[in-house]
């Protein structure tokens, strides 16, 4: 109980409970709890959401697939603790907008969301807890939306890959091929080309085949926006 009360009370939803707090709750709702080999599938992209998964313990690959036309996918890891599509809960569009598996073995507690409305919303810190997670996640999309374009191609393109993430932190793969990124950038084929090799030589990035590696994407944000002597590659 108290292994599972430390971790869970490092997710933003929980924090400012009590261990009395919990107690109580898991007596009131009904929460399943596995153990995954990896390579396990949790959720699908377009699935309806009907449920909170909680990673307690391993790591989780989260894949995002571009729908229409244009063909891409990003993929991103998260280690535990770690819960995955609050805002895809409640809304017009109740359907995961990524798929996740276990990236390693994974133990996971579930929840189906009705509780999160008739039990978790009694505890006021719950609800507020919930209601900043969801502003926030508004708030960032908006201030990306809203910045003012990177005056570099590696800067506009380090934003593109920076605002299809979750967290601009640690490695991603993004799967795309070069000519459907300058679509999305507006940039020549050729400029992309260039771009690629600036930054793979930068040691940022690597390309091969339609593979795109980003070690470690924190470090992408310098080149959004950079100091007076930076100039246009």
């Amino acid at each position: 109980m108290a292994t599972v009360y430390d971790k869970l009370l490092q997710l933003p939803l929980f924090q400012g409970l009590t261990l009395k707090d919990f107690t109580n709750i898991l007596g009131k709702v009904t929460f399943h709890f596995d153990n995954c080999e990896p390579d396990t599938p949790l959720a699908e992209q377009g699935e309806l959401c009907k449920r909170l998964t909680f990673i307690l313990d391993g790591t989780v690959t989260k894949r995002t697939r571009m729908e229409g036309t244009v063909s891409m996918m990003v993929e991103e890891t998260f280690s535990a603790p770690y819960i995955f599509e609050l805002s895809s809960l409640f809304g017009k569009d109740t359907v995961y907008r990524s798929s996740y598996l276990s990236a390693t073995k994974v133990s996971t507690m579930v929840m189906h969301k009705r509780f999160l409305l008739e039990e978790l919303n009694a505890y006021p810190i719950v609800d507020m807890n919930y209601r900043n997670i969801m502003s926030a996640q508004v708030q960032e999309l908006s201030r990306r939306l809203w910045s003012a374009p990177a005056p570099t191609a590696e800067g506009r393109l380090a934003a593109f890959f920076l605002n299809h993430v979750e967290r601009a932190e640690g490695k991603k793969v993004f799967y795309v091929q070069k000519s459907d990124l300058a679509s999305f950038t507006n940039e020549s084929f050729s400029k992309i080309t260039s771009t690629l090799a600036a930054l793979q030589n930068q040691g940022l990035l690597t390309y091969f085949r339609g593979v795109l590696t980003i070690p470690d994407a924190a470090k992408l944000l310098e080149l959004i926006h950079p100091t007076e002597n930076q100039q246009e590659i």
